[in-house]
């Protein structure tokens, strides 16, 4: 028992580090979006659109979550099994 618990320990200890690359990842591109907006808006001379810059980071924020989670689903598909 206390032998199966330390394997299941050992193994979410691995996958953390591929937890936190793909969520630094997703938080990147999230500020990135917001960024470039940002500099779209500046660079033209416009007032800053802050709804579109949000709509457009909520987006791409759902689309990097589910990306995401295909991602981990494929390198690591044991960890849904349950």
């Amino acid at each position: 028992m206390i032998e199966k618990n330390a394997e299941l320990y050992k193994t979410k200890r691995q996958d953390i580090s591929l937890q936190s690359i793909l969520w630094a990842l997703w938080t990147l591109v999230v500020v990135g979006t917001a960024v470039w907006n940002w500099r779209i808006d500046v660079s033209a001379g416009q007032p800053i659109n802050i709804l579109g810059m949000a709509i457009y980071c909520i987006l791409v924020g759902l689309v990097g979550m589910l990306v995401v989670t295909l991602i981990e689903l494929w390198l690591e598909p044991e960890r849904f099994i349950d």
